[in-house]
């Protein structure tokens, strides 16, 4: 009730009908009686609890009754006729409380989901600037990097600068959800405290991101969530609900970038990606990048360490530095590189047997991850 007061009372100063009196009411909510009322004069409403003196008008209610009567839902007339609303006193006086009106000017915010959006491929330009976000904690001394790097070489090739990024060798603190960056002009509590901002003002110049990772627990290791979390303020806090679904109005005046998803774990199916795409895919619609491109590779830790598939290793690093090629120029990769990159390495009963062998042969001799 206070917080409507305070919703009022904002509204008050352009309102028409100002009086002075005062509005009593007596909710009764879950067996329970709740007094308070409103002390309107020409300047403000004051909320109050408690009985006043000699109120203006008495309104008696269910709390529940009094939320619909002030949404709009229930009609005075017919909540007093059906006594869910027992008035007493001068009730024109309610005229004295503004309607609550929610509408503000922000057409400047309006985005509509664009046509470069809805077909990035057949609008974008072959990108001259090209940022690799490696999302792995190992940095680039995991399977991930061993692909980003022959992907790297495919983009390089088609004429584009490439810079990776290695998000584990960042100090980039945790979110806090103080919202800071979307209401306060001056931005993150942390800017200037991390390396955050100066990763995000590369992101927002380039052409295309290209966000490589393996996959954790079915999605995004954390230090990317958080990098996602901590680039919320790409947007507005604002909500438009002209595109496909409501999202956020962008803030950041980039309408031609695209981005890319790369992603490897350590099972066999491809199937094990599709939480993680569609996470990417609900990022790209808010943040107005479109994802135009996933490669997966299934199996990855297979690929490096049983010899007996070097050829097949070959071929699928191979093929990565062609998909960037193609990516880059094309703004897409062939069904044929992709198929030839989520190759199946061997048949599944062997795919589990040696998978298991190699985590034996780690946990009996005791080594860390900096072994492999």
């Amino acid at each position: 009730m206070q917080s409507m007061v305070e919703i009022l009372d904002a509204q008050y100063p352009a309102h028409k009908n100002k009086g002075v009196g005062i509005l009593q009411f007596y909710f009764s909510h879950k067996n329970q009686e709740w007094i308070c009322y409103v002390k309107a004069d020409e300047n403000h409403l004051e909320f109050c609890v408690g009985t006043a003196d000699n109120p203006t008008v008495t309104l008696r209610c269910d709390f529940f009754h009094w939320l619909d009567l002030s949404s709009g839902k229930l009609n005075p007339v017919w909540g007093t006729i059906t006594r869910k609303l027992k008035f007493t006193g001068q009730t024109s006086f309610f005229k004295t409380l503004p309607k609550l009106d929610f509408n503000v000017n922000i057409k400047d915010k309006d985005d509509p989901y664009s046509g470069f959006e809805k077909n990035a491929p057949k609008h974008r330009k072959t990108p001259q600037s090209v940022i690799i976000i490696n999302a792995s904690p190992r940095s680039d001394n995991g399977y991930t990097g061993q692909f980003v790097s022959r992907f790297a070489e495919g983009i390089i090739e088609a004429g584009a600068n490439v810079e990776d990024i290695c998000l584990a060798n960042l100090r980039i603190k945790t979110c806090t959800g103080c919202w800071r960056c979307w209401i306060k002009e001056n931005g993150c509590v942390f800017d200037g405290k991390d390396d955050f901002y100066e990763l995000f003002e590369k992101v927002n110049h380039a052409d295309m991101i290209v966000y490589a990772l393996p996959l954790y627990v079915d999605g995004m290791p954390s230090i990317l969530k958080n990098y996602f979390d901590r680039s919320v303020r790409r947007v507005y806090p604002y909500i438009c609900s002209d595109a496909k679904k409501m999202r956020h109005p962008r803030r950041i005046d980039r309408k031609n970038q695209t981005m890319t998803l790369l992603s490897i774990c350590g099972f066999q199916e491809k199937t094990q990606f599709k939480a993680l795409e569609t996470h990417f895919r609900a990022i790209a619609h808010n943040f107005h990048i479109p994802l135009i491109e996933t490669v997966y590779r299934p199996g990855a830790m297979f690929l490096f360490n049983n010899p007996f598939v070097y050829k097949q290793q070959t071929e699928i690093l191979d093929n990565m530095k062609k998909a960037g090629t193609e990516l880059a120029l094309t703004g897409k990769i062939s069904r044929k590189t992709k198929r030839k990159i989520e190759q199946k390495i061997t048949h599944r009963k062997e795919f589990v047997k040696m998978t298991n062998y190699f985590w034996f042969d780690k946990i009996t001799n005791q080594k860390d991850g900096n072994d492999y």
